[in-house]
């Protein structure tokens, strides 16, 4: 089972644990707020990576955001980041920008999940 639990000292610190089965498998970090916009950054321990743990978190981070009154999630990606483009195509994202560096993707909030807050 995947949650994400906030970490962060404040509500308005948007950092969060991966937890896979209560074990620490990761982290998300919102680092970017403009609303209706947010970006953030996700990690997942390379020992659990393809096992869906990202795509569950990050369902869970979207809905987390949305209760905070955001609409739209944006990422960015390295254009040779193949796991996570096809990962974020999975989850909805449209290509809006591509260059050499970074590939722009954003994707609208409706997902339905639930956060653990411990």
């Amino acid at each position: 089972m995947i949650q994400i639990r906030h970490i962060g000292k404040s509500a308005d610190d948007l950092r969060f644990f991966i937890l896979l089965d209560g074990q620490h498998a990761g982290g998300i970090t919102v680092h970017s707020v403009k609303p209706p916009r947010f970006s953030y950054g996700i990690a997942v321990a390379p020992a659990l990576r393809r096992r869906g743990a990202a795509k569950a978190a990050l369902l869970l981070l979207f809905e987390e955001m949305k209760r905070r009154g955001f609409s739209q999630a944006v990422v960015q990606v390295a254009p040779s980041n193949a796991a996570s483009l096809a990962l974020h195509a999975s989850l909805g994202f449209e290509v809006t920008a591509r260059d050499e560096r970074a590939v722009t993707l954003v994707r609208a909030l409706e997902a339905r999940a639930s956060v653990c807050d411990d």
